[in-house]
């Protein structure tokens, strides 16, 4: 890669219930996946030999080369890919069939020793780690993979016309974690994704607004034109009072 940040088109993908399988199935599920990839960039006309990609277990990060054409990522990726899972699975034990959830975001991205750093990879790490997505696999039996597209891609490309996919092939669904609010929009090929039952998702509810002070303690009511005197915390040593709120009758 460049030396210095690039924007480049990221695909983000995950295994389900990859924790559940014991070691020798975790270690075969990771070179079944292998092949599938490398199926599926043949399958798309893609070169998988100039991809970067970051090995993450149970998944993969990919930064796909400069030029590559981002309605192509949309177009033929996921279908390829949906072809490739269904060769596999046909033929696969049920422990190594692969279900995957799929993000594709574009942003700025640079190699490191590590991997990948950058907004971009913060952004398509995120929406693949959401609830909608495994929810989505969980109310889709028959379906393989789930696609989310970050909402730069789904407007530029889809809402554009430049995919042969529709808005009405996708739903927004929330993206939320810690500190981080946003949306993406998923789709499932051969599903009406609107009728999924994903109301489990939720944002996590606002906190309180903040009041305008400590409330006083229920008391008796304020005397006619006198005041009342509340105290909060304790009295100590001589002569000396903490907190007091005095507050005036109307």
């Amino acid at each position: 890669m460049d030396d210095d940040f690039t924007r480049r088109v990221l695909l983000s993908l995950d295994v389900e219930n990859y924790s559940a399988r014991t070691d020798v199935e975790q270690e075969r599920v990771q070179h079944a996946l292998a092949d599938v990839m490398r199926d599926t960039a043949e399958r798309a006309g893609f070169d998988r030999s100039r991809w970067s990609v970051q090995g993450t277990g149970d998944g993969e990060l990919s930064v796909l080369p400069a030029d590559t054409p981002e309605k192509r990522v949309i177009d033929d990726l996921p279908r390829a890919l949906a072809e490739s899972l269904a060769a596999h699975n046909g033929g696969a034990p049920h422990e190594l069939k692969l279900r995957l959830r799929v993000a594709v975001h574009q942003g700025l991205v640079r190699e490191t020793p590590y991997g990948h750093a950058g907004a971009g990879v913060t952004m398509v790490s995120r929406i693949l780690d959401s609830d909608p997505g495994r929810l989505a696999l969980r109310e889709c039996p028959a379906a393989d993979l789930v696609l989310l597209l970050s909402p730069l891609l789904y407007a530029d490309l889809v809402v554009q016309g430049h995919t042969r996919l529709s808005p009405r092939d996708f739903r927004e669904v929330p993206v939320v974690a810690k500190t981080f609010d946003s949306t993406a929009w998923l789709h499932v090929p051969g599903a009406d994704v609107r009728s999924l039952a994903l109301d489990t998702v939720r944002r996590p509810a606002a906190g309180p607004e903040p009041g305008p002070g400590p409330a006083s303690t229920p008391g008796a009511p304020l005397a006619p034109n006198g005041h009342n005197t509340t105290v909060h915390g304790g009295v100590h040593g001589h002569n000396v009072v903490i907190g007091v709120q005095n507050r005036v009758g109307r």
